[in-house]
C-alpha cells in the first residue's frame, strides 16, 4: 500500500501577508533576471536606492559582482542587512560589544519592534 502523500500547498498561502515573497524583474549587469523577496525586502532596497541615489538595477549589479557563489538573492538579503547594521552602528556610535540592554534575556524596543513584523495584529507605535 503507498503512503499518503499530502496535497500540495502553496508557500504563500499559509504565510502572514508581510511574509509573502514578491517576484520582481530587474537587470544585472544587462541582462535581465527575476529576484523573489519579502514586501519588507524590497522596501528596505528601495530605501537604499534613495539613500545612496542609485538605481535597484544598479545596486544589484554590484552586489552581483561580489557575491561569489551565493545566489543574487541571498547576496541582495545579507547586503541590505549589513547596510542597514552599519547604518545603526555609525548612527549610535556603539559597536556590538558596547551595547547593553537590561541584561541576560531582556530585549530592546528595537528588537521587539522588529518582531513585530510577524504579529498579525497592526503594532503599536513605542516610544524611543
Amino acid at each position: 500500500m503507498a503512503a499518503r502523500r499530502r496535497p500540495a500547498v502553496e508557500p504563500n498561502a499559509t504565510a502572514p501577508e508581510v511574509m509573502q515573497s514578491v517576484c520582481k524583474n530587474i537587470t544585472v549587469s544587462g541582462r535581465r533576471t527575476s529576484v523573489r523577496m519579502e514586501p519588507l525586502q524590497w522596501d528596505s532596497l528601495a530605501d537604499i536606492c534613495k539613500r545612496e541615489m542609485k538605481s535597484v538595477h544598479d545596486i544589484a549589479t554590484l552586489v552581483d559582482h561580489r557575491r561569489g557563489d551565493s545566489s543574487l538573492t541571498a547576496a541582495l538579503r545579507v547586503f541590505i542587512l549589513s547596510y542597514f547594521r552599519e547604518a545603526t552602528v555609525r548612527l549610535t556610535g556603539l559597536e556590538e560589544s558596547q551595547a547593553r540592554f537590561d541584561g541576560p534575556g531582556a530585549s530592546s524596543g528595537v528588537f521587539e519592534r522588529a518582531m513585530d513584523v510577524f504579529s498579525t495584529e497592526t503594532p503599536e507605535k513605542a516610544e524611543d
